[in-house]
């Protein structure tokens, strides 16, 4: 009998103490299974109180996620993460001074939580005070965040005028994080906010990849933001020289120029040779092989209607070869593409000399619907030229 008490006994000391061992490795599993955490029994919460949390405030059960956070906090005063969370409830259930309060401790705390900028940020839109927003927004930019949330809270920042000023007016001599905020802000942002923001960023002496910046140019021609390309460019790299968009000439060539938005491009492409004559104005090119290879490309924004394209050039080609093509792309507002015409510009004619009039030249509509921006492309065969002016002029 004795023995069968103290087997009973053993048990349940067994039991005793493999209660808490196993509630706290459930905890523990909650750190990184959020499925786990609503069934760590209440004693043994510590990690999977930050899920529990979250899950109650994503189904709109404020009161139980302020309780949640109430706990949290007692049994984790020293980081700022349940203070904060604590404050999203107490915003959320209208009791804005306790939650100032509770924002105020997490601030003495340290700011790496996350969920405490975040809430910042939230308060400071509430209370319209631009500058703590945007004080928020960048600190989150600067140390290399740049999540969708971050993106649309400093996009509801910049749809403010006063925004767009606190945002700016706090931008330095930014270099680290600014390939990714200058890539996001030219797809997203309104040209007025644009212009604000990189001109403030020029102003303070950001420092910009512009060789990276040219490469992402076209494309976000294409993707139907051309006056976007052209404020990145303008502001932050074209030093006071910048193509139009309705100007076709070759720019004189010069050390360590950039191509801008609307510059003419010179990919490289095996079998063409080009050489620059006159500074860089008219362009030498012959092509060896018989693939038809472009000798130089570039964006445009031509407007819906009738146009004549030709080239003041000399050109001579294999027999039966039309020596210079000029190709048109066209590009939808969503950045579809589709080919528009073909144009022979190039035939072996010469212009006469002194004169604006191309010796060959073609018509072609950019249609009202799916063409919004356009690429160009000069195209050869085997052949070889001089192409001196490209011209394209409404009719």
């Amino acid at each position: 009998m004795l023995s069968v008490i103290g087997k009973t006994a053993w048990f349940a000391l067994a039991a005793v103490i493999a209660v808490p061992v196993v509630g706290v490795e459930m905890d523990r599993q909650a750190r990184r299974d959020d499925a786990v955490a609503a069934h760590v029994p209440a004693p043994f919460r510590y990690f999977a109180l930050e899920p529990l949390i979250d899950q109650a405030y994503t189904r709109q059960d404020i009161g139980q996620g302020v309780a949640l956070s109430r706990d949290y906090v007692r049994r984790r005063p020293i980081p700022s993460d349940g203070l904060a969370l604590l404050a999203y409830g107490q915003v959320q259930r209208g009791d804005e001074d306790a939650a100032v309060h509770a924002l105020l401790l997490a601030g003495q705390r340290g700011w790496r939580n996350r969920f405490t900028q975040d809430m910042l940020v939230v308060m400071a839109f509430q209370a319209q005070d631009w500058n703590v927003a945007a004080q928020r927004l960048l600190a989150l930019w600067r140390v290399g965040v740049s999540d969708d949330r971050l993106k649309a809270m400093t996009a509801d920042l910049l749809a403010h005028p006063d925004g767009t000023a606190a945002f700016a007016g706090q931008l330095g001599q930014e270099k680290d994080w600014s390939g990714g905020f200058i890539a996001w802000a030219g797809a997203t942002l309104d040209q007025d906010a644009l212009r604000r923001t990189v001109g403030a960023m020029a102003r303070h002496g950001a420092r910009v990849d512009c060789a990276t910046l040219a490469t992402r140019l076209p494309a976000l021609v294409r993707a139907g933001r051309p006056a976007a390309a052209g404020v990145l460019w303008g502001e932050l790299c074209a030093g006071g020289r910048m193509t139009a968009a309705d100007d076709f000439r070759f720019q004189p060539a010069a050390d360590g120029k950039l191509p801008g938005p609307f510059d003419w491009q010179f990919p490289e492409v095996e079998g063409i040779e080009r050489t620059f004559d006159k500074g860089g104005t008219v362009v030498v090119y012959s092509n060896r092989t018989a693939v038809r290879s472009p000798i130089a490309r570039r964006s445009a924004v031509l407007a819906p209607g009738r146009y004549t394209a030709g080239a003041d050039a000399e050109t001579e080609g294999e027999a039966g070869v039309r020596p210079l093509l000029l190709r048109i792309t066209c590009y939808s507002a969503r950045g579809e593409e589709h080919r528009l015409a073909d144009i022979a510009i190039g035939t072996g004619a010469r212009s006469a000399a002194g004169t604006d009039e191309p010796a060959e030249a073609g018509a072609f509509t950019i249609p009202a619907e799916a063409c919004q921006t356009q690429d160009l492309a000069l195209l050869t065969g085997r052949g070889e030229g001089r192409i001196r002016r490209v011209s394209i002029v409404p009719q």
